[in-house]
């Protein structure tokens, strides 16, 4: 069984209420801050793929139920894992600074973060990139796995080692460079959220 027709069966079999009335029930407890009845109509009808962990406490308080009980017998509860990319099953999605940076997306494009592998030849650089100034707050972490990478972050300059990290808020003027004459530097990068 899937959580939203859990959701839909303990409504009607359990509490034996329209899905308006379970709307109200929800309006009269939550008030103003109470999910849409549009968005309950799509969580209900499965038309969403993720629900929202304060709608689903907003359903579960409607309910009367749990969330370790309204997953219970679900699909949600026997598979934590909701995505596995195995390295035969990559598409080849690379992105070319120069030939002598190449980063390779590693993260699939249905998760909300962008993970990728940077290889960095000897002297290799890539372009000064910023992400939006938005309403979020757009962060990258790098971690660094072979040799050695400088971080150029606005002003500032950090050279990273074997298994060094650094995070920051990617909104900043940025770039990444290998100053070593004869090794290859690779990172992994990982960005939230997305941005392209």
């Amino acid at each position: 069984m899937k959580l939203h027709e859990k959701i839909r069966h303990i409504r009607q079999n359990v509490l034996k209420i329209s899905l308006k009335d379970f709307h109200k029930k929800l309006t009269a407890i939550f008030g103003d801050n109470v999910l849409s009845y549009y968005t309950l109509c799509r969580l209900e009808k499965g038309h969403s793929e993720v629900i929202r962990i304060k709608s689903l406490y907003q359903i579960c308080t409607g309910l009367g139920v749990s969330l370790k009980e309204l997953r219970e017998g679900t699909e949600e509860e026997a598979s934590k894992i909701v995505n596995i990319v195995r390295a035969s099953d990559r598409v080849n999605n690379t992105y070319i600074y120069n030939e002598k940076a190449i980063a390779e997306i590693l993260s699939p494009r249905s998760i909300k973060f962008l993970t990728m592998e940077l290889g960095l030849l000897p002297g290799g650089i890539t372009k000064e990139e910023e992400d939006p100034v938005d309403v979020n707050r757009f962060e990258k972490q790098i971690v660094v796995l072979q040799g050695e990478i400088l971080c150029h972050i606005g002003s500032e300059k950090h050279l990273l080692r074997r298994d060094d990290s650094l995070s920051f808020a990617s909104n900043i003027p940025h770039h990444f460079e290998n100053p070593s004459k004869t090794v290859k530097a690779r990172c992994i990068i990982i960005q939230n959220p997305k941005s392209y």
